[in-house]
């Protein structure tokens, strides 16, 4: 039960620092545990890799900005922590099936669609 906790705990610090440079390193120093206990306790009890949680979150967030700001891709990208404008477009594309453009030209009416 403590640890079901801690990852809640965990789980809702990643949510409310999403737009900084979070990195298994940076998480691991903030929950106090190796990188690999960390990653095998998240995977246990989440389900999922804690890299790919926080990825997909990060492409959730930078959706919502895309969607709802004029603000350039590469900004968007910046500050979401991808090292390019070229690894974001990768990610976003595999994760929701077309380019971060095509993305916000389409995203007007139906962004909820494409989710």
């Amino acid at each position: 039960m403590m640890t079901t906790a801690f990852i809640h705990d965990l789980i809702d610090w990643i949510d409310n620092n999403i737009e900084t440079r979070l990195d298994l390193d940076t998480v691991a120093g903030r929950a106090g545990y190796s990188k690999w206990h960390l990653q095998r306790m998240f995977k246990e009890h989440t389900g999922l890799p804690l890299g790919e949680y926080i990825r997909e979150k990060k492409l959730k967030k930078s959706a919502d900005r895309l969607t709802t700001s004029n603000e350039p891709i590469l900004n968007v990208a910046i500050s979401l922590g991808f090292d390019s404008q070229q690894s974001f477009n990768r990610s976003f594309k595999r994760q929701y099936g077309v380019a971060p453009g095509a993305w916000r030209r389409h995203a007007a009416p139906s962004a909820s669609a494409m989710q």
